[in-house]
């Protein structure tokens, strides 16, 4: 076992300890998994199709061609996760019998997915690789309903889309299901079924337009997840380089980026966004970078910090001794040992994140329409509160997803705080 295994080790032997947030980091999973699969779980596009003249496989055409840039990384890493599974354990049984480290397999195991995800984009960009989706203007259960029986088609779980719409089941609540026939004005009885997903039932209810609550909010789970990693990694990224920097040459180069930092955290992120917005009109990626650019200053100062304490340690002085370039110092032997309060400020970061672009699209200021979103959904809800599930559900997802990050952070600050240990 190496020096770095034992120290995971204790690490998470510490954090284990902590029942909460051990738990919360197993409920991560499902919310991952549930942000991946989300194509598998809910559309109104067909596995397989057959009206007996053709035979289509359109959902396949439909994942490399999503509405909104953030569905296309999460259907590549769904396409990228069964290969992953299958060269991981392949893998991790040949790394173990070179005696590699175990927290050293997982970390391979993880960039290996990374990988894989940056190989299958990377190759769906080369022009002319990519599948056309040329069933885009084409509803299949309009289709397979008119053909009656001469039809087959294959749906995911929940037949519903993201941004399908039916205004005859506008606003209604849990477990509604549109009937399938209605008295009309002259007393008679009429068919009511349009699509051969009438049937199926709104589970969490619908909106003002008709649109599946439960599936906008699988959907609306991508966008909140690459909100917090995406910001959370910008500014994570920016704030370990210059505050190593800051920390490890002191001097006129501390006074500089300490002095930026000063700047930059007089910047309120919420209304910097507001701002921007109204310049440049709504966007995912205005909130990313903006809660990007404006967050590092706190995670620039924890690291100064730290590397303040560990450049005076005798390993240092050694490096310096050996010939090692500022770079190697700093990024290969002071930063593996001073990154802990970087490694705790993430998941907190991520929950603000979160509810950050949740709060901006309930002011109608964030993602925009017809994007799923939790905080669209709540903007939905708000106008009347009379439509209870559009509150609660979007509400209580948040407040979950939110909790279970910032239990995950609390677990790994006592975990790494080395007065908790016993």
């Amino acid at each position: 076992m190496s020096q770095q295994d034992g120290y995971l080790d204790i690490l998470w032997s510490q954090f284990r300890k902590n029942g909460a947030a051990y738990i919360a980091l197993w409920l991560l999973a499902p919310l991952f998994l549930a942000a991946i699969f989300a194509p598998v779980l809910a559309s109104n596009v067909p596995f397989y199709y057959s009206d007996g003249k053709e035979t289509l496989w359109p959902w396949f055409r439909a994942l490399w061609n999503p509405e909104e840039t953030v569905d296309f990384w999460f259907n590549t890493a769904l396409a990228a996760f069964f290969p992953w599974i299958a060269l991981a354990a392949i893998l991790n049984g040949v790394w173990r019998r070179r005696n590699v480290g175990r927290w050293a397999r997982r970390g391979r195991i993880a960039v290996l997915y990374v990988g894989l995800i940056g190989i299958i984009s990377a190759v769906l960009f080369i022009p002319g690789v990519r599948p056309d989706n040329r069933y885009r203007a084409r509803t299949f259960p309009e289709e397979q309903f008119r053909k009656g029986a001469g039809a087959i088609a294959i749906y995911p779980l929940i037949p519903f889309g993201p941004t399908e719409q039916d205004i005859e089941s506008s606003v209604k609540p849990p477990l509604y299901r549109k009937p399938r026939f209605v008295i009309d004005s002259a007393g008679r009885e009429t068919l009511n079924w349009r699509k051969s997903n009438d049937g199926f039932p709104h589970i969490l209810g619908t909106d003002d337009v008709g649109r599946d609550v439960l599936v906008r909010m699988i959907y609306g789970l991508r966008i909140s997840l690459t909100v917090g990693f995406v910001a959370v990694g910008l500014y994570i990224t920016i704030g370990v380089v210059l505050g190593a920097i800051a920390g490890y040459f002191g001097g006129a180069v501390d006074i500089v980026i300490s002095r930026i930092i000063e700047v930059i955290i007089l910047f309120p992120s919420f209304f910097l966004i507001l701002t921007l917005v109204g310049l440049l009109g709504q966007s995912i990626y205005i909130i990313m970078v903006v809660i990007g650019l404006t967050g590092w200053p706190t995670v620039a100062r924890l690291i100064r910090g730290e590397v303040l304490k560990q450049r005076a340690i005798d390993y240092v002085q050694a490096a310096r001794a050996l010939g090692a370039s500022h770079a190697r110092i700093i990024f290969r032997h002071i930063l593996p040992n001073a990154v802990s309060p970087a490694l705790v400020a993430a998941p907190f970061g991520i929950a603000g994140a979160i509810i950050t672009e949740a709060g901006l699209s309930l002011l109608g200021f964030g993602v925009r329409l017809p994007a799923p979103s939790w905080g669209l959904i709540l903007r939905t809800g708000s106008e009347n509160y009379h439509y209870w599930w559009l509150v609660v559900f979007p509400s209580l997802a948040i407040f979950f997803t939110v909790t279970v990050f910032n239990l995950v952070g609390s677990g790994l600050r006592d975990a790494m705080d080395p007065r908790l240990r016993l």
